[in-house]
């Protein structure tokens, strides 16, 4: 915690940019049909909870460096790779999304995916805040995807 510093991060903007684009994308123009309509918790703790964690979360990604040695733009090793593997993972979920394929397993792992891209985007820079609230953004995004999705079986 010592080492981390106010700075900019383009890996953090990168892992922004790239898990944001398909949303802004749905927010302009949704598919026919759109599961994800109205998508929002009725408690207003999860729903509020769930949009501030969101944005602390592109603030951490952008903001909050390592100032421990030379940063390098991508970093290298696993935990970057597994972070851009979640966005790609990601980004073939919305494909199915929009190709009208929209199942529980599909939008439960556009809830997991974005946050599992964040958890290792921290450990990638060693901004383990990062990965700390992604945690609980990923708890907070369940909450609200359980309400609007349930799980059937589940007793």
């Amino acid at each position: 915690m010592k080492n981390l510093k106010l700075g900019f991060s383009a890996f953090g903007l990168l892992v922004a940019a790239l898990q944001g684009l398909p949303n802004i994308l749905w927010a302009l123009h949704p598919p026919v049909p759109d599961a994800l309509e109205g998508n929002a918790s009725s408690v207003p703790f999860i729903e509020y909870g769930e949009h501030i964690l969101g944005v602390a979360i592109v603030i951490l990604l952008l903001f909050l460096v390592n100032g421990r040695g030379k940063r390098k733009s991508i970093p290298p090793g696993v935990p970057a790779i597994l972070c851009f593997a979640a966005i790609a993972l990601y980004w073939a979920c919305w494909a199915l999304y929009y190709a009208g394929i929209q199942p529980n397993p599909v939008i439960y792992a556009m809830v997991l995916l974005p946050s599992a891209a964040f958890f290792f985007a921290g450990v990638a820079e060693k901004v383990y805040p990062i990965s700390a609230v992604s945690a609980v953004f990923l708890v907070f995004h369940a909450m609200v995807a359980l309400e609007n999705f349930p799980l059937r079986g589940a007793a």
